[in-house]
């Protein structure tokens, strides 16, 4: 193929790749601004949604390294194609669901399918583009990401209120459809073949780290539902020695020279363990907020879904412009991104906590108004983070550990926004008292935003948590910055 040739082959495989990598993002996020209508419509508890929203990331997260060496012991074209067609089949399920059970069944294997699909996109992108066209190609990559961020509630929330053909929610699933069919037809003709490389699976490692959070994340979800019951406790204790466990197989296989799941030299790198905190205390708190802004502007403020997904709007604006801004200042300053990021977030939590404290508006539009400035803040400073966090941890690390050291942050990344889900889904419903969705209970406006502002004091902690690790970071790095939510 000539010069010009190959470039529009190489624009066509991109395509492909951030196709895929928007609908992964924009299926965490969508689902957010239907939690309700979903609730609803299935006569589910709000713990369900909890399970349908962090099922899925939990999934994502527990065999996400497992998926990216899937990818080099069979060929990362053969299996970035079976992850997009499995993850099609799991859209269309999740669309037909006929009970929240069915429903959750099939966020977790979706999840499992993104964690197939979705580490093939950067390893093919390395493999397509030379290095001095990589860069360009990774930049719109983490333009994808910041933009599945920033429109996601806004489409749930047009689907739903379009309502086409009557569908209702079930239409925030069926949109994976053609985007994902489209993708798969163009597979075979823009992807290059790669050849395979056996390595062995860490079995141990992948049940033992599923075990361990889904005895810790279910447990958080389930606990507030029905009463914090006995079976709770046990669960937490059996979570902690899985993770005992886990860390007893890893060190083995690593002294074995076998390649493990989690790489338990790394974590004698203070600069590693520090980072990998921030991360952490980070995601923890970013995912958690959808879930409470969906149930505060439709079930508290009354909003339609439509509205409530421009409310959302601020916050993913100011992730996304943010985001874009924090690379380049990365460059230039190091971590000292991540420090004004995590005051940022601060601030936008405070500037929401004053605007909550006192009673609602009699407009529901205007109170989601009011709300406006405050969301922008705390998107800025969630996209100020986000952007460099993991080149800033894995510049602490020797490049020739930054493979296995990328695995693990993506992986607690994920394990943090599921726990952030079940953790801060227990708090607002805390603070409410009852299901937010409890008729007989009879909740008013001011009942939600009282319990997202008492929320905002966890979130505000949080982000002065964030600063703090940041603080204790190396001075100075030049990170390869990416981005992840």
């Amino acid at each position: 193929m000539d010069t010009m040739q190959v470039g529009m082959h190489r624009r066509m495989a991109l395509v492909v790749l951030l196709a895929a990598t928007f609908m992964g993002i924009l299926d965490v996020l969508i689902v957010n601004v239907a939690a309700p209508s979903i609730q609803r419509d299935l006569g589910a508890s709000f713990g369900d949604i909890q399970l349908v929203i962090s099922g899925y990331v939990l999934a994502y997260a527990v065999a996400l390294t497992s998926g990216g060496r899937l990818g080099d012991s069979l060929g990362k074209k053969e299996v970035f194609l079976a992850g997009l067609l499995a993850f099609v089949v799991c859209s269309a399920g999740c669309a037909l669901a006929p009970s929240v059970g069915v429903l959750i069944g099939l966020r977790v294997a979706q999840g499992f399918a993104a964690a197939v699909m979705l580490p093939q996109v950067l390893s093919i992108i390395q493999d397509v583009f030379p290095p001095d066209r990589r860069p360009r190609a990774l930049a719109l990559y983490g333009g994808t990401i910041g933009m599945g961020a920033a429109v996601g509630q806004i489409v749930g929330g047009a689907l739903i209120h379009a309502d086409v053909l009557g569908l209702g929610w079930r239409s925030v699933f069926w949109v994976n459809m053609p985007i994902g069919l489209a993708a798969a037809a163009c597979v075979p003709f823009v992807l290059p073949k790669t050849g395979a490389m056996r390595r062995p699976a860490d079995i141990q490692g992948l049940v033992l780290t599923a075990v361990a959070m889904t005895l810790l994340v279910y447990p958080l979800v389930r606990g507030s539902d029905d009463g914090w019951p006995w079976w709770v406790w046990p669960a937490f204790a059996g979570s902690a020695l899985s993770l005992v466990g886990l860390w007893s197989v890893e060190r083995g296989r690593e002294k074995a020279g076998r390649a493990p799941l989690i790489t338990p030299s790394l974590f004698r790198d203070r600069g590693f363990t520090t980072g990998l905190g921030a991360a952490l205390v980070f995601y923890s708190g970013n995912y958690g907020l959808f879930l409470l802004l969906a149930y505060v502007f439709q079930e508290g403020l009354h909003l339609s879904p439509l509205a409530s997904g421009v409310g959302f709007l601020p916050l993913g604006l100011g992730f996304a412009g943010a985001s874009l801004a924090g690379r380049r200042f990365a460059v230039r300053r190091g971590n000292a991104v991540l420090k004004v990021g995590a005051v940022t977030m601060a601030m936008g939590y405070l500037v929401l906590i004053v605007t909550l404290a006192p009673a609602p508006s009699a407009s529901p539009h205007a109170e989601a108004l009011v709300m406006a400035p405050a969301l922008l803040i705390a998107g800025v400073g969630q996209g100020l983070v986000a952007a460099p966090l993991i080149g800033v941890i894995l510049a602490t690390v020797p490049p020739p550990e930054a493979g296995a050291a990328s695995g693990v942050v993506l992986t607690v990344n994920q394990l943090a926004s599921s726990l952030g889900v079940a953790v801060f889904g227990a708090l607002f419903v805390a603070l409410l008292g009852v299901d937010p969705q409890q008729r007989s209970a009879h909740l008013t406006g001011r009942d939600f935003t009282a319990a997202l502002m008492g929320c905002a004091w966890a979130l505000f902690a949080l982000a002065g948590a964030t600063g703090l690790l940041a603080w204790r970071l190396p001075s100075r790095s030049q990170p390869a910055v990416g981005t992840s939510r």
